[in-house]
């Protein structure tokens, strides 16, 4: 399939492909003439991008998960859930922090009102 297909199939576009590729997210595409030709597998490494991209990923985070990999021999899954993995300590590390500020704002809260109640 052409470009122009694998963008439709994954809901981004071709210029978003063509920089995944100069990424190294993607491996270097069959050619017929000028034309890059993509698989089934390139669609599959599109959408996982994109996946991963809608729950918080950059680019570049993306970038050091393929780096010294060569990403025609399959998707590096040991290195990616292990960044999964990583991502998900850090936003525990975060929930309990946000909810730790909450309880704090509780108890303010709480100490406004008691010393406002002036009857």
């Amino acid at each position: 399939m052409y470009i122009g297909k694998l963008a439709k199939l994954t809901g981004t576009t071709p210029k978003a492909i063509r920089h995944y590729e100069s990424l190294g997210l993607l491996p270097e595409p069959q050619r017929k003439e000028k034309y890059r030709i993509y698989s089934d597998d390139d669609v599959e490494a599109v959408t996982l991008i994109k996946q991963a991209q809608s729950l918080g990923f950059k680019l570049s985070e993306l970038k050091k998960l393929v780096e010294g990999i060569n990403v025609s021999d399959g998707f590096p899954f040991d290195a990616a859930i292990a960044m999964v993995k990583l991502k998900r300590d850090v936003l525990h590390k975060e929930m309990k922090a946000i909810q730790s500020l909450d309880k704090r704002l509780r108890q303010l809260q709480e100490d406004l009102q008691n010393s406002s109640c002036r009857c």
